[in-house]
Order: C-alpha cells, then structure tokens, then sequence
C-alpha cells in the first residue's frame, strides 16, 4: 500500500487567512456605526480575528502528513504518526483539477480529508483522484 506524503498547501492556507480576514473586516465595519466609531468597535474585531487565527492553526495541526491508499482501504496519518482515520473511500468523494475531497467512511461515521493539487506531486494527486472515482461507482 503506498504512503503518499502531504505538503501544507499554501493556497488553502491563503484562502482560509483572507476569509478570517475578510470576516473580521466585515464585522469591524458592521459595529463601528453602531458603537459609534473606530476605536469601540475596533477589540471586538480583533478579538474575533485572533479566534480565527486560533481556529486555523488548530485546522493545520489537524491535517494529515501522509495518506495510505489501497484497494479497498485510506488512512490518513499525523506528522507523529498516529492515526487520524482509516476506513474506506466513500461515493461521496468529489474531485476536480485543483482540489479532492476524499470521504472516508470507518465503523458508520464519515471524515472527509480535503487534499489541495499543491500538497502532493502530480502522480499522486492523478492516483488519489482516480481512487476517489473508483470509489464513486461504489
């Protein structure tokens, strides 16, 4: 069964920092009116900013470094090595030219593992991807 490594993907790590970003903007300029100016309206926005910032980096400790892919199994691995979830590719995997959302399913529960183009070379991701169409015939 081949282990696949996975790289941080730059790109989904940029789009989630500029939704935190934009999220925190948007609030900030909905509560400076209310609260009558910047400087009132300006700790709630960075208090929800920096909860953000907290929720992406427990996000990015939480994905996946490697990825086994056999016949009739997936698992995925932390950078310690533990296991994060092993079961089977579900038909609900979807996949497209830059982003594949494997579902895997272990004992009645689903998890889904979001694998970027930029985080593995371009056989592997072909491999995953042909791996989640086999799966959707299922």
């Amino acid at each position: 069964m081949p282990r696949i490594a996975l790289r941080p993907s730059w790109v989904m790590q940029a789009l989630l920092l500029a939704g935190i970003a934009v999220a925190a903007l948007a609030f900030f300029a909905t509560l400076a009116p209310w609260l009558g100016g910047i400087w009132p309206a300006l700790p709630p926005a960075c208090a929800l900013a920096a909860a953000g910032g907290l929720a992406f980096a427990a996000w990015r400790r939480a994905q996946p470094a490697f990825v086994e892919i056999g016949i009739d199994r997936f698992a995925a691995f932390s950078r310690s090595g533990a296991c994060l979830m092993d079961g089977r590719l579900t038909g609900a995997a979807q996949w497209g030219g830059a982003l594949l959302s494997l579902v895997v399913e272990a004992g009645g529960r689903r998890s889904s593992v979001l694998v970027a183009a930029d985080s593995v070379d371009a056989e592997s991701f072909r491999l995953l991807a042909v791996a989640a169409r086999s799966a959707s015939g299922r």
